[in-house]
């Protein structure tokens, strides 16, 4: 041993490559940051339940395939009243189940991202809160924003992170639900219907992975504890829900026409949802009364109101976002 000692002689030289710079220097830190959350078994076990609502639809759509041979027979009439209670709708008067199929079809899926919404919070809060506040506990920014990450290239990376889980929360199965019903329902009734309807769902769960990755991240920047963080994400979808609650109570609807009826952050996005899947319109267009489907619908709001919110929030929080790590970016070069 003291030969191979004594032989032995570390050698180091300068490298002579070049550090790339290239955009896709997030995918690293992307890809690293979704392995190391699928190590958490909390985790894993949310994102496996969101094929519950796989399992559902395909459920739901192939009910509505079986209702479709029995109209006009009395074995129809307990499948309506299920119907009834699933979708809200009272489809007992309805002569040509048929040509209605794109209309529940949206419906359905309206309906599975009220419920995903509840999957979104919880994947939010336990992937997001911790992004940045815990490479702030760690003191790791001085590592990240040496040559050749930038703010933008790790906030990208970070952003992909959350939305990566955002994504199995309902954009995911709701693409699965869709290939789903066309494998066992026949799918809509052209291919132009039922790939304008992929389309939405693709906007919808786009548009929730930009507004809750960017809040998300917004408020893990704001502290180095990660609690803190998951408290104020549970207390910005929570609380003005519950106070958009309180004020439709208090106040007439005439007055909850406007920018008092879109507080609540989740019911922005449905009303978005509801306006992006042209719900209430492909409703009304129908022969039933508006009793029979006023359930299945939100509230009639103006939809510039909750779309002005919704972007007003998401371009707030990438602005705090970005100037945060801008911050930090620049104290970790004083280092």
């Amino acid at each position: 041993m003291n030969t191979l000692s004594a032989n032995y002689r570390p050698r180091y030289h300068r490298w002579s490559g070049h550090v790339a710079t290239g955009w896709w220097t997030f995918l690293p830190i992307a890809t690293a940051g979704i392995r190391h959350v699928l190590k958490q078994n909390k985790t894993r076990l949310a994102v496996t339940s969101t094929l519950l609502f796989v399992i559902g639809s395909g459920g739901l759509f192939y009910m509505l395939d079986f209702v479709e041979q029995l109209v006009g027979t009395e074995e129809a009439e307990p499948w309506y009243e299920m119907l009834r209670m699933l979708l809200r709708v009272d489809l007992s008067s309805l002569a040509q189940f048929h040509e209605y199929r794109e209309v529940l079809w949206r419906t359905i899926f309206v309906i599975m991202i009220r419920f995903e919404l509840f999957w979104v919070l919880i994947l939010g809060g336990a992937v997001g809160s911790g992004l940045i506040a815990q490479d702030l506990k760690a003191r790791a920014l001085p590592i990240y924003f040496s040559k050749p990450i930038t703010p933008i290239t790790y906030l990208l990376a970070k952003w992909m992170i959350v939305a990566a889980f955002l994504a199995l929360a309902m954009l995911v199965p709701n693409l699965l639900s869709l290939l789903l019903g066309v494998l066992f329902a026949g799918g809509l009734s052209s291919w132009t219907q039922t790939l304008g309807l992929a389309w939405d769902i693709l906007l919808s769960g786009s548009l929730t992975m930009v507004l809750g990755g960017t809040v998300v991240l917004a408020l893990s920047s704001l502290t180095a504890d990660r609690r803190y963080a998951l408290v104020a994400w549970l207390a910005v979808c929570v609380l003005p829900m519950t106070a958009q609650g309180v004020l439709g109570q208090v106040l007439p609807p005439e007055v909850m026409g406007g920018w008092l009826g879109s507080i609540s952050l989740s019911g922005d996005f449905m009303m978005v949802t509801e306006r992006l899947f042209d719900l209430r319109q492909a409703w009304q267009a129908t022969e039933l009364p508006s009793d029979a489907f006023a359930a299945a619908l939100g509230r009639g709001i103006p939809v510039r109101y909750p779309a002005l919110v919704l972007l007003g929030v998401t371009v707030a929080s990438i602005w705090l976002c970005y100037r945060r790590v801008v911050r930090f970016s620049r104290s970790a070069a004083n280092l």
